[in-house]
């Protein structure tokens, strides 16, 4: 190989070198302006894994919220119909106690003498076992004293108001008034009563019903006292 061949050969190898020698400063140029991007990339990555819960958990987490609110929804709708089942329980059997009160403040004041058999059996009828027992020891002498006063008596009941009401024991008392028109023989009177009355709900016939337990003049105080 002459000389000249030998430098051609030596100045080809060193530009090659050269052209390797950019190109690996090139790369490495490329790799180091890439970096803070990728490092961004995480950071935002990162950013967004840390901002709330997993995606798959927040379905799960409001489906479990919707669900403790429609248990409370749930809960106090029925406890709203207990508590409006009980107070539709007490409405009623204060009817019921108002109505078999006044009934037998008439079965016990409103009397005909010429029909003895029928004041006696109101009254029956509507006491409790206890208190027609009562009656019936008595009704004699009641009969008598009626046959001979020639009594005869239309109740009116004003106004009766229950004071206390038991509905689980059964149990209740209330008051009434009542106007009497009184016809003993040809003299006529008016008389005003209060009473006090105890009644005891009982079974009868398979259905719960109020009867009288027991009935009381209340003394009327007049207002100068």
């Amino acid at each position: 190989m002459s000389s000249d061949e030998q430098r051609r050969t030596r100045a080809d190898a060193s530009a090659d070198a050269e052209e390797t020698a950019d190109a690996t400063d090139t790369g490495a140029d490329q790799v180091a302006d890439a970096e803070p991007e990728v490092e961004g990339g995480a950071e935002e990555r990162a950013g967004r894994s840390s901002a709330g819960p997993p995606g798959w958990l927040v379905p799960a987490s409001a489906a479990f919220a919707l669900a403790a609110f429609v248990v409370a929804a749930v809960f106090a709708v029925m406890w709203w119909v207990a508590s409006g089942s009980d107070d539709a329980e007490v409405a009623g059997a204060r009817e019921d106690v108002v109505r078999a009160a006044g009934n037998a403040v008439t079965a016990l004041t409103e009397l005909d003498y010429e029909n003895p058999d029928a004041y006696f059996e109101r009254q029956k009828t509507l006491a409790t076992d206890e208190l027609r027992k009562t009656i019936e020891q008595s009704e004699k002498s009641y009969r008598d004293a009626i046959a001979k006063a020639k009594t005869k008596v239309v109740s009116t009941v004003q106004d009766v108001a229950v004071e206390e009401l038991n509905v689980h024991e059964g149990k209740a008392s209330a008051l009434a008034t009542v106007s009497l028109d009184v016809t003993q023989g040809d003299k006529q009177s008016t008389k005003a009563l209060r009473l006090e009355l105890q009644l005891t709900r009982v079974d009868e016939n398979g259905e719960q019903v109020w009867k009288l337990a027991n009935m009381g003049e209340v003394p009327v105080v007049g207002t100068g006292q």
